[in-house]
């Protein structure tokens, strides 16, 4: 009887790690989406008004500091987060802004910057 109970503990645990390591690299995946500031080109965007730069896509992750109205910030790529509404306006996509000397790279709401669905970026910008 010992050998059994040692064979189904085992055979939980190894089926525990299974599903741990199935669900590792989801989870990473999605972590890193937040943490991108990689691309292979960099676009200009420009604040419509003063606004709040975020560490993720949305108003919920911290504040990494603003944009200023009328000024150009570089920026590399977009993607889907909160649906934020401003400036007349609703828009779930973010654009990544690589910041400044006074703001760290983050993301900022589209309806918070000059121009298209996009603010400029083209599609395939995608994060």
């Amino acid at each position: 009887m010992p050998t059994r109970r040692l064979t189904a503990r085992a055979a939980v645990a190894g089926a525990a790690l299974a599903l741990g390591l199935l669900m590792a690299p989801a989870a990473s995946a999605a972590r890193a989406e937040h943490t991108r500031t990689v691309a292979s080109d960099t676009y200009t965007v420009t604040a419509r008004t003063d606004t709040s730069v975020y560490a993720g896509p949305s108003t919920s992750y911290p504040r990494r500091g603003s944009l200023r109205a009328g000024h150009t910030y570089p920026a590399d790529c977009w993607l889907m987060g909160d649906v934020v509404a401003g400036n007349g306006g609703t828009s779930g996509v973010w654009i990544h802004v690589l910041g400044d000397k006074d703001t760290g790279a983050g993301f900022v709401n589209v309806v918070f910057l000059q121009g298209d669905d996009h603010a400029g970026l083209p599609a395939s910008a995608r994060c």
